[in-house]
């Protein structure tokens, strides 16, 4: 598998606060790009930099329940939504506006007929999810 594009990550008082996948070059912390480096060459499952989340409490709730979909797994929206009450458009529209892809792996979320949406792009999406389920 081919890393589909440049991953550019921007900080903000040592925290992480976005991560751009598909971006025009790598560019971004070293020791924070090699995490990201190491995630996708499926060495590591998870993240140990510092982030800063920035949304709407909405927002951040569904990217909290997200974040607790394991490695190598999925849900559908619909699976989220029921859990928060909110209806599955509503935690697509969350998931598209979410500024640390992989950190908060909305690529676990997928559709009932298929992978659904996905910020970065739909071979990212694919990408990511194989990778997990490869080194699961």
């Amino acid at each position: 598998m081919r890393v589909p594009g440049n991953i550019s990550v921007q900080t903000e008082n040592g925290k992480v606060v976005k991560i751009i996948l598909g971006s025009n070059e790598t560019e971004g912390p070293e020791e924070i790009l090699r995490e990201i480096e190491e995630y996708l060459s499926g060495q590591r499952k998870s993240f140990s930099f510092q982030v800063e989340i920035r949304g709407t409490p909405f927002q951040k709730r569904v990217w909290e329940e997200v974040r607790k979909i394991p490695y190598g797994e999925t849900k559908t929206y619909s699976e989220i939504a029921k859990k928060l009450g909110t209806s599955p458009r509503a935690v697509g529209q969350a998931l598209s506006k979410n500024p640390l892809p992989l950190y908060i792996p909305c690529h676990r979320v997928v559709s009932k007929k298929g992978l659904g949406g996905f910020s970065a792009g739909l071979e990212w999406k694919k990408y990511l999810i194989d990778l997990e389920r490869a080194r699961k």
